[in-house]
């Protein structure tokens, strides 16, 4: 009979496992006057935050807190970003890049009380669009969203074009964490797009990389002798502060096609999303399994479905007779479908789209796949950046995934492991209202995306108090703190984790959650070692991302 499930001992050696706490009181800001003062001077006085109320805020993610900072700083410009850097590197303050927040891997989180938080979202220029040459330079604060609309006027944007979540989430942050989603199926996940990057280092030096650091010409290519970008990419911020990116251009595509389609297994639904991938006919795929599904696109998106706005902006990218399929369809199409299957697939032509379509329908009849109304991924298409209230479950219970990234060959294999860690915690989860379900995503075509989800009671934190929409909290139910819960949540997904290191998966936000240093050869560990030993030579960027600088 499943039990409650063994005790977890961490893979991780440091510390950093531990469930939700509340912020700790900081440090002494008193102690500090003469850093604060410098900050002030370099970035204006309005632009630093000490407030008890600012500096806790601060310290969370989307999943939990550690140390509370000393105090936020919101640069405005590469030179304010320098100075700030310079200031806190020769007193060795640790320094931690932060950009919309959406992160639930510990990647801006604060080991340390002398620590200073940059928040990056004042850099948020979008500095030249060049069509003639096919490149955006853009300051790394600048939303997904405000960078896809200063595009779309165009007829243009960057290959992979933002995440769920980019209303909040900023290309730095893309950058950083890495991150899969919109432009991924053909064109892989943020880091491949990007051609030109400047960063500031810990110590304040402005280094320009990729495009970038030609002393003459445009930034058009990436490539130049060796890819010095590369260490700054995907780094959850342990090897310096993105201040502007250069992304090269592709027109956007004239002619769309949305497909859905219902399996009875996962097992079907995973054989034919691989299918797909592998032969380059789908440029976004989302698939769910029931409790995913009935999470969010039963529950969560009928707002969406029923919203006279959104609906209009169906209509407008797809004509009436779609919308009113979607409004006829409502909540309930997805009512029996145990794992639903939801793509978008776009060509430069009727013909290619339309051949495109004509090949998933065979790829899932010869899985046993069912088509269904296509609602979800017009929505999504027509909507791509919504608000992010799904940072809470559609009862309000608190909301945390993990996620790996496999092989095709993987997938089914990975998802079965992950079933039995379900299945062996079912007792536990029933008594303690623990829910689960997964996104599977895939992009380019050798990735395969796992992300397994948790929804369970327990009291909100302050993050989604003050970023999800306030009439949406309204709504929602409201839970005491439920220690025993998040307990159990983080036991499960220390378990998943395990897995996905058992057989070598990747992840995209690292931050100081996943055991980064113990899935990788130790040659390769220890030259990276020693370059942020050159990069951050007082070890006071980030401390503990990607496992570095924690004792």
């Amino acid at each position: 009979m499943p039990d409650d499930g063994p005790a977890i001992t961490a893979t991780l050696t440091q510390d950093l496992v531990r469930a939700p706490v509340a912020p700790s009181a900081g440090a002494d800001l008193g102690q500090h006057q003469v850093l604060l003062d410098n900050l002030k001077q370099a970035v204006g006085a309005d632009n630093v935050l000490t407030s008890d109320e600012d500096r806790a805020f601060f310290a969370e993610d989307v999943f939990r807190s550690m140390e509370t900072p000393l105090a936020i700083v919101r640069p405005g410009a590469v030179d304010e970003l320098s100075h700030a850097a310079a200031a806190a590197f020769e007193v060795g303050i640790n320094v931690v890049p932060r950009g919309g927040g959406m992160s639930y891997t510990d990647g801006y989180l604060h080991v340390s009380k002398e620590s200073l938080c940059m928040d990056m979202r004042r850099m948020n220029r979008v500095i030249e669009i060049n069509t003639e040459d096919m490149y955006v330079t853009v300051e790394c604060g600048c939303t997904w969203k405000e960078l896809n609309e200063a595009l779309a006027p165009k007829r243009v944007r960057t290959p992979y074009w933002g995440p769920l979540s980019g209303v909040k989430a900023v290309v730095g942050g893309a950058l950083s964490q890495n991150s899969i989603f919109f432009g991924a199926g053909p064109h892989g996940t943020a880091v491949e797009s990007v051609i030109g990057l400047t960063v500031v280092l810990a110590d304040g030096t402005v280094l320009d990389t990729g495009a970038h650091a030609r002393k003459k010409g445009v930034p058009f290519m990436k490539h130049y002798g060796p890819d010095l970008m590369g260490l700054f990419l995907a780094d959850t911020g342990a090897m310096g502060f993105k201040a502007v990116a250069t992304f090269r251009l592709v027109q956007r595509q004239e002619h769309r096609r949305f497909a859905s389609f219902g399996f009875d297994t996962g097992e079907a639904m995973v054989g034919a999303l691989s299918e797909m991938s592998r032969r380059g006919l789908i440029t976004e795929s989302a698939a769910f399994d029931a409790g995913q599904q009935s999470a969010r696109a039963l529950e969560a998106k009928p707002g969406l479905m029923q919203d006279i706005g959104t609906l209009w902006k169906v209509i407008k990218q797809n004509g009436p007779w779609t919308g009113l399929k979607i409004a006829l369809a409502g909540r309930h199409y997805l009512k029996n479908v145990f794992f639903g299957l939801h793509l978008l697939m776009e060509d430069k032509c009727a013909a290619g789209v339309k051949h495109s379509l004509k090949e998933v329908r065979k790829i899932s009849a010869s899985n046993n796949g069912r088509e269904l109304q296509a609602s979800l991924p017009t929505i999504i298409a027509a909507v791509p950046f919504a608000p992010v209230n799904t940072m809470l479950g559609p009862s309000g219970e608190r909301w945390v995934p993990i996620h790996g990234i496999v092989s095709h060959s993987q997938a089914i294999p990975v998802l079965q492991e992950i079933a039995k860690i379900f299945d062996r915690f079912s007792g536990a989860k029933e008594r303690l209202g623990v829910r689960n379900g997964y996104l599977l995503v895939s992009a380019g075509t050798t990735m395969f995306l796992i992300e397994p989800v948790f929804f369970y009671p327990d009291k909100r934190l302050n993050m989604h108090e003050k970023v999800l929409e306030d009439d949406y909290l309204s709504k929602l139910k409201t839970y005491e703190k439920n220690d025993e819960a998040a307990e159990l949540v983080l036991k499960m997904r220390n378990e998943i984790r395990q897995v996905f290191l058992d057989v070598g998966a990747v992840h995209l936000q690292i931050g100081k959650y996943y055991p980064y240093q113990e899935g990788l050869k130790d040659n390769t560990l220890e030259l990276l070692a020693n370059i942020k030993a050159m990069v951050d030579p007082k070890g006071t960027m980030n401390p503990g991302s990607l496992g570095f600088g924690l004792k």
